[in-house]
């Protein structure tokens, strides 16, 4: 398969990838610092592969149309095809976040792959 297909990636793909992905770069400096560096390079290796896109990270703003959970997807698929992918990265978590407590069953989850939880102040957010 070839064209615009290959280009695009599932809503449920990406936001388990790229939650997965913010939550693990705000508790490991040293992955945030890779992140920032070559956003490209640690994309892929979490799963979302770029291709030839270059990405450029930039802060979320207020929450409004263009920093959704369903925009984030729409700007990859978009932007893997133009070759300029736009991705929000919130440098920090949201308050309260680093102090959740997880259950048992949240870190089972984790450990099988799925996404534990959610905040409605980043992109990453599905609910």
């Amino acid at each position: 398969m070839t064209g615009i297909a290959d280009a695009d990636v599932s809503k449920e793909k990406f936001l388990h990838i790229y939650g997965t992905l913010l939550v693990q770069a705000w508790g490991s400096p040293p992955l945030k610092k890779r992140l920032k560096e070559t956003p490209e390079k640690v994309l892929k290796e979490f799963g979302l592969d770029p291709g030839t896109a270059k990405i450029k990270l930039a802060a979320p703003g207020p929450r409004n149309e263009k920093t959704t959970p369903e925009s984030q997807v729409e700007l990859w698929n978009k932007g893997k095809r133009s070759g300029a992918i736009t991705l929000y990265f919130p440098e920090t978590p949201p308050e309260g976040m680093m102090n959740m407590e997880l259950s048992d069953a949240d870190l089972e989850a984790v450990a099988g792959g799925s996404v534990v939880s959610c905040c409605c102040c980043t992109p990453c957010c599905c609910c």
